[in-house]
């Protein structure tokens, strides 16, 4: 299993993590290839959002370490990891605050910005081209306790962009959007990283996404890494088998159909 991708901008190396005297995580090594779209994967619990918490330097690992264009990220201060990475969440707890879009969008420039900065005319064509991008320009005078759940995440992808992140965190950031509204998504992190070669590192749940547009995927089970690379060389019948537990069917160049029955139930009636 190759875990080394080529130019890496993130590395992994030998990270464990226990809550208390629950491990969550065992011996995680893999890096991260500059312009790379990369997907997390793995069944509930496998550890893949304490793992994103980690790249990102949020937790500190007590053993292992991520490294940052060679720097352990837990060795940057909050306002250099915020030059350098950017983070979108399923739930945006801050939502709540009465700002508008713009006003939350703006806030992307805060990292580059000191205190009492005002915001120049240079930097706010910049917000406006970002939102024309991400299609929010037009309620940019809304509040974002008023537009729905889908709007409010293309605004904070909008705020992500803006921030000039190097990576780009998603974690499960497309799990509430719907199908139309995911692709869109998507494709506006394909342009990024086609022409401002971001990183993007994505836990996924949508495994048609995560066939379909990365680079690579990297699998979790039981806190470790169960595969990683390519999806169509990854993405196998055996793998669906052992890391979900369910029976999936392969169609060479197009993807893949997840039966709707359990192997570990038939495992356990062929026992009987």
């Amino acid at each position: 299993m190759n875990n080394t991708a080529a130019s890496p901008i993130l590395e992994l190396k030998n990270i464990s993590f226990a809550y208390d005297a629950k491990t969550v995580l065992t011996d995680i090594s893999f890096s991260v290839g500059r312009g790379e779209y990369l997907s997390v994967i793995g069944p509930n619990g496998s550890g893949k959002t304490t793992l994103l918490q980690i790249m990102c330097g949020h937790f500190r690992p007590p053993e292992g370490g991520a490294y940052y264009c060679g720097h352990n990220v837990n060795s940057m201060d909050i306002r250099e990891r915020a030059k350098h990475f950017a983070v979108i969440y399923q739930q945006q707890y801050g939502s709540r605050f009465p700002y508008t879009c713009l006003e939350t969008v703006i806030m992307g420039l805060h990292p580059h910005r000191g205190r009492f900065e005002p915001v120049r005319d240079e930097a706010l064509s910049r917000i406006e081209q970002v939102m024309r991008l991400t299609d929010t320009f037009h309620f940019a005078d809304k509040l974002v306790t008023e537009i729905s759940g889908g709007e409010l995440q293309r605004v904070m992808l909008a705020r992500a962009i803006a921030q000039r992140p190097k990576i780009l965190f998603l974690d499960e950031a497309m799990s509430g959007l719907d199908i139309c509204a995911r692709i869109s998504m998507t494709k506006i992190l394909r342009e990024l990283i086609k022409n401002q070669g971001i990183t993007v590192v994505a836990i996924n749940h949508d495994l048609s996404t995560a066939y379909r547009f990365s680079s690579r995927v990297v699998a979790l089970c039981g806190g470790r890494v169960a595969a990683i690379g390519a999806p169509g060389q990854v993405m196998t019948e055996e793998f669906f088998a052992d890391v979900f537990n369910v029976r999936a069917e392969i169609i060479k160049e197009k993807g893949f159909f997840i039966h709707d029955n359990i192997i570990k139930n038939e495992r356990e009636r062929e026992k009987e």
